[in-house]
């Protein structure tokens, strides 16, 4: 069976390599080429060093920009995007299914499923309309996204999300395109980790863009009332407002910028606790990824995070800065610490192993294929 994966727009085998992900990403693929038997075509909007990062026989690469010249405009780039069909018709033979990666570049996944007559997959890790309602973008880049996704529900076959949250967003929005969603949960590497006793007990691990949507200030004014520190992995734009607002709260934080997923997998292993303030998520990895890690997960109580973790159990929740601080002045009185580690561990061994997500994904390609 021969798919042909659409990236995200805008990205590229480079991009994914830059942040630290390429060996995660293309770990799905691996997984599904050994077994399975399947073949992949990757669609990048990256160049010719695209070709240099995939060494998997089964997996062939076309950049875009070997096809088309790039301009230095990215509205010229965004318009060529919808002309790559023809170009690919003619490359690309014997193909079974198209599968897009995400809600933004679907246009190019529609035009080539209609120019080939095949069927389309698309997968969502988060919801693009929804985040744009957390974030309070203006009203028609709202109704740009909602129209983006109307569009490319229609023409998929299968429209894949990661938790039911989103489903149930999506039903509520577009009811007559209930029967196309599936979930397919992100997945998490499991290994043999650390013994719980011998982690960092003092210090919290946090991972994620330096973004509002993280909330960081509400992690930096609870840990002022606390004698913990903070390991904090990720880059973004508010890196500066937050050393100085950390700074002047006198909170000591590590600011260790981007690691790669492999690093960060191991570095996970070192802490007792890892802490997540986000305001809304999708199907957090990192909250996962530490939960398989055997991290006590404390995270905020929101319907996404409420669906992964078990107050108690698995994890930590808490509803605000006064639970949180109370919570964080506390850790060592919580019982069972072990047990939480552990059933953390199990929660993602069962329900988000990369095995589970193969073979999810191939009854749904089996499925598409019969049509």
């Amino acid at each position: 069976m021969h798919i042909v994966y659409f990236f995200t727009y805008g990205y590229s085998l480079k991009s994914w390599h830059l942040a630290g992900i390429l060996k995660r990403e293309i770990a799905v693929f691996e997984k599904m080429i050994t077994d399975h038997n399947l073949k992949f075509t990757f669609v990048t909007y990256g160049d010719i060093e695209d070709l240099e990062y995939v060494t998997n026989e089964n997996i062939q690469v076309i950049p875009i920009f070997s096809l088309i010249n790039r301009s230095e405009y990215k509205l010229m780039n965004f318009l060529k995007s919808f002309f790559l069909s023809k170009k690919l018709k003619h490359k690309l033979t014997n193909v079974d299914i198209v599968k897009q990666n995400q809600l933004l570049g679907s246009w190019a996944s529609i035009l080539f499923k209609i120019s080939i007559k095949k069927p389309l997959y698309v997968r969502t890790g988060y919801d693009m309309f929804k985040f744009s309602i957390n974030e309070k973008k203006i009203f028609l880049k709202r109704i740009a996204y909602y129209t983006l996704t109307l569009f490319t529900m229609f023409f998929a076959n299968i429209y894949s999300v990661t938790s039911s949250c989103d489903k149930t967003f999506l039903k509520k929005y577009i009811p007559f395109v209930r029967n196309k969603i599936v979930i397919r949960p992100n997945w998490v590497e499991s290994k043999n980790y650390k013994l719980f006793d011998s982690r960092i007990s003092n210090k919290l691990i946090s991972v994620g863009r330096l973004e509002s949507q993280k909330n960081y200030p509400l992690l930096i004014r609870s840990l002022k009332k606390t004698e913990l520190s903070l390991d904090l992995v990720g880059e973004g734009s508010l890196k500066n407002e937050l050393k100085s607002f950390a700074k002047k709260e006198d909170v000591k934080i590590n600011f260790l910028g981007i690691v790669e997923n492999t690093e960060l997998i191991n570095l996970y292993s070192k802490y007792k606790y890892f802490i997540s303030t986000s305001s809304y998520e999708g199907n957090p990895k990192a909250i996962l990824e530490a939960m398989a890690a055997g991290c006590i997960v404390i995270a905020k109580s929101i319907p996404n995070n409420i669906e992964i973790i078990s107050h108690l159990e698995n994890g930590i929740l808490f509803k605000d800065e006064t639970e949180l601080i109370d919570i964080l002045n506390n850790l060592t009185n919580i019982e069972n610490q072990k047990d939480i580690s552990t059933n953390a561990i199990n929660h993602t061994n069962k329900n988000n192993s990369l095995k589970l997500l193969s073979n999810n994904l191939f009854d749904d390609f089996k499925l598409l294929n019969n049509i």
